[in-house]
C-alpha cells in the first residue's frame, strides 16, 4: 500500500484506546494538513525574520513548532517547521495553506526564496505503542530516507509525523487509523493548531506556545514581536490553554465559543477530537478567571478541565 491508497482507505482504528500493544504501527493519512515548501539560498534568513521561533537552531532533519503573527501579535497560522538541507517544509492547516503562502510571498522582496504549496507531498503519520526502530529517538528530530522524512513528536504514545509523496510505500503490516487518532494525541501532548476559523484569534501565549517551545524571546524582530515580548516581560497572560473532556457525539469547530453558566464567553475551542464514541477531548483557550466556573461547549457541560501549565 502506498500513501495515495492510504488516503483513500477506510480506517480500522478510530480511537487511541484501540491501539494495542502489538509491534505493528498505525498509519494515518492527514488530509487536513498541507505542505508549504520554502526553498532557496536565503530560505533560513527569510523565515527567521517572520516566524516566532528561532529557525537558526534547526539542523537538517529536525523540526520545531513555530507561529506566524500579524502586526498585532495574533497568530495567522502555526507550523510544524522541518529543515531539510537548506530548504524548509512548513506543515500547516490545509484550509490556510494557499493564503499563508501568499502572505509569506508578500515579504519576499529581493530575497532568494521560492514559496509554493506542494501538490506532490502528502502528510501522514505513524502511531505505535513501541518505538519504531528505523526512526529517530529524540523528540523533534527525524530520519530522511526513501523519499520521505519522519519527525518524532512528543506525546503519550510514539508519534512520527511523516511527509512523503503519494507513491511512497507505507510500512508493512500497518493498521489503518483515522485522523482523529493523531488529533487526539496532539491535543493530549499540548500542541495547538490554528485553522481558518481561528486565524488571528489567539496570541502565542494564549495557546501556550511560550511554554511548549514555539516562541523564542532571544531572536530578533518578526511581525508582532513587540506585542508578544511585551506580554512576556511586562505582563501576564489573561488566557491560557486547557485540556477538557465532555460527553457528546459532535466535534465542535475551531473557535467555537466556550460559555459559563451565565452565558458569558469564557474562551474558545482550539482543537477537538473524539476519545471514544461519546467522549470529546479538546483544547480550550480560556480566561484564567473562568477556570473554576461551570463551562459549556455547544451547550454540553465540560466535565473535566485540566491546566496544561500552572500560571
Amino acid at each position: 500500500m502506498n500513501v495515495q491508497t492510504l488516503l483513500q482507505s477506510t480506517p480500522t482504528v478510530n480511537y487511541l484506546n484501540e491501539i494495542n500493544d502489538s509491534t505493528s504501527p498505525v498509519a494515518i493519512a492527514l488530509p487536513s494538513f498541507s505542505v508549504i515548501e520554502v526553498t532557496g539560498d536565503e530560505a533560513e534568513s527569510f523565515l527567521q525574520n517572520l516566524l516566532t521561533n528561532d529557525v537558526r537552531t534547526l539542523t537538517p532533519n529536525t523540526a520545531q513548532l513555530s507561529g506566524f503573527c500579524n502586526p498585532k501579535g495574533r497568530l495567522l497560522s502555526l507550523f510544524y517547521l522541518i529543515k531539510q538541507e537548506q530548504d524548509f517544509l512548513l506543515i500547516v492547516a490545509a484550509d490556510l495553506a494557499e493564503s499563508i503562502a501568499q502572505r509569506l510571498s508578500m515579504f519576499k522582496l529581493r530575497s532568494k526564496v521560492d514559496i509554493t504549496v506542494s501538490t506532490e507531498l502528502k502528510v501522514m503519520a505513524y502511531l505505535s505503542q513501541a518505538p519504531l526502530t528505523d526512526q529517530a529517538s529524540d523528540f523533534w528530530s527525524g530520519v530522511s530516507a526513501n523519499d520521505q522524512i519522519s519527525i518524532y513528536l512528543p506525546g503519550n504514545i510514539h508519534r512520527y509525523l511523516t511527509i512523503a509523496s503519494a507513491e511512497t510505500s507505507i510500512k508493512e503490516n500497518s493498521h489503518i487509523g483515522a485522523e482523529n487518532l493523531w488529533t487526539s494525541a496532539d491535543i493530549q501532548a499540548g500542541l495547538p493548531m490554528v485553522y481558518l476559523q481561528s486565524k488571528e484569534q489567539f496570541t502565542p501565549q494564549q495557546l501556550n506556545l511560550d511554554v511548549v517551545g514555539g516562541v523564542s524571546f532571544k531572536k530578533g524582530c518578526y511581525p508582532g514581536q513587540e506585542v508578544v515580548a511585551r506580554l512576556h516581560y511586562l505582563g501576564k497572560p489573561s488566557r491560557r490553554l486547557f485540556l477538557a473532556q465532555l460527553k457528546t457525539t459532535e466535534i465542535p469547530e475551531p473557535n467555537i465559543e466556550v460559555t459559563d453558566e451565565s452565558g458569558e464567553v469564557a474562551g474558545h475551542v482550539v482543537r477537538a477530537a473524539m476519545l471514544d464514541s461519546d467522549t470529546l477531548i479538546c483544547q480550550l483557550s480560556l480566561k484564567l478567571a473562568a477556570r473554576d466556573k461551570t463551562l459549556f461547549v455547544n451547550n454540553n457541560e465540560v466535565l473535566e478541565l485540566n491546566a496544561l501549565i500552572e500560571d
